[in-house]
């Protein structure tokens, strides 16, 4: 794929913006380094101090772009391949926090002057919260964890669980589960690959995968990820406390050693800050289709698009009673179609009954392979039947 610099630089420079704080520092600087100066220098040295300004300008402006491009967490942005205009709108919307931004606002290294603890360091492991993806249905949370040593031949494990309230609830939320980022993604051709190298996963002599979670630079990622009791938008704005007390591992390779978990390292890492999130009703596509799905009788009424959430109802014509089990809505929407001809993969997170007696079936997804643009959006994807054991789709139009 051809890359077009010149955007990308322009893309990066528009990104840049200083604090108004950044901005008197570096006219501090300049103004004393001008200050020291004397008539003569002054006369004959302007124009090379000026070209040491714009220098450092550039310096400046060039990590500061660089970071734009990067700063997201390693788990999103090798599951999610974010443009710079996702990023922008995601961020713009609410949709995406970048915590280690507002922590990165004071020198005191645990807590913002808002009282918001990003980052505690306890027996010799520093877990930083780094970035919020949550909309008003759910979401995920990515900490970084470093200076947590353990056995390569085992995955690491947040052991006990770490304890999640909002507003001082621990039931603010239907369901949540938490994991360390394994390293691997998928490529363009969607072949399984680490994701720091591009190279093709490897397998060790009994058939498990090698997995590599900790990055380069010797950190890890802890994803929590968790879907909202009550959708209407009441718990954004509340404070979220995530307390981490154990960390350790679990065993891999053979049946009966596999999934047993071993606490290595006791302690108390206990974050707070505001949670912060999207509104669906606000940035979002709702359409009104009264679509059949395929020839199955199914009728999807709604749908709205968010940019990690997707909600749909559908008319169903016999009762379905697969959701008290937990099966996948048969007709269920499985992918957002881009204009470009790409697709957002989507699984089924909740199913539910708008209206037992009118037979109105809810199915909530979420993407889990990237971020829709939603000026891009071109239909959503249906599964509607088989055929000769293969699956059948049906896309239907935003418009």
């Amino acid at each position: 794929m051809r890359r077009n610099m010149r955007q990308e630089l322009k893309q990066s420079m528009d990104a840049i913006s200083f604090s108004p704080q950044a901005k008197a520092a570096m006219v501090r600087r300049l103004s004393a380094q001008g200050k020291e100066q004397t008539m003569y220098q002054k006369k004959h040295s302007s124009r090379k101090l000026l070209m040491i300004a714009l220098a450092a300008a550039l310096v400046v402006a060039t990590l500061t772009g660089a970071a734009a491009f990067t700063r997201w967490s390693r788990m999103a942005e090798s599951q999610y391949s974010p443009s710079q205009q996702v990023k922008e709108q995601a961020e713009k919307s609410g949709l995406s926090v970048v915590l280690e931004d507002k922590a990165g606002q004071t020198q005191k290294p645990q807590q913002t002057e808002s009282g918001e603890v990003l980052s505690v360091t306890d027996q010799g492991i520093t877990v930083t919260a780094v970035q919020s993806l949550v909309d008003n249905v759910g979401g995920e949370i990515t900490f970084r964890i470093e200076g947590f040593d353990f056995p390569q031949d085992q995955y690491p494990e947040a052991w006990p669980r770490p304890t999640v309230t909002v507003g001082g609830d621990e039931h603010f939320d239907s369901s949540g589960t938490g994991w360390f980022f394994d390293g691997t993604t998928r490529n363009e051709k969607g072949e399984w690959v680490y994701a720091e190298t591009g190279e093709p996963v490897e397998f060790d002599e009994t058939g498990t995968v090698i997995y590599k979670p900790v990055a380069k630079d010797g950190s890890l990622e802890y994803i929590f990820n968790f879907d909202f009791m009550d959708t209407s938008g009441a718990w954004l704005g509340k404070e979220i406390v995530v307390k981490f007390t154990g960390f350790g591992v679990q065993s891999l390779g053979r049946a009966e050693e596999a999934g047993v978990m071993e606490t290595l390292v006791e302690g108390n890492w206990e974050l707070r800050w505001t949670l912060e999130g999207a509104d669906l009703d606000a940035d979002s596509i709702t359409i009104t289709p009264n679509a059949e799905i395929g020839d199955s009788g199914v009728v999807l009424m709604e749908a709205t698009i968010g940019q990690k959430t997707l909600e749909t109802a559908f008319q169903l014509g016999t009762y379905w009673d697969g959701w008290k089990t937990l099966e996948p809505f048969p007709q269920g929407p499985v992918a957002i179609r881009m204009k470009d001809g790409t697709e957002i993969q989507c699984a089924t997170t909740k199913e539910d009954y708008r209206d037992f007696d009118d037979l109105i079936c809810r199915v909530t997804s979420y993407m889990y392979d990237g971020i829709v643009d939603l000026s891009q959006v071109e239909s959503i994807k249906f599964r509607s039947g088989w055929e000769q054991d293969a699956p059948v789709y049906t896309y239907v139009p935003i418009s």
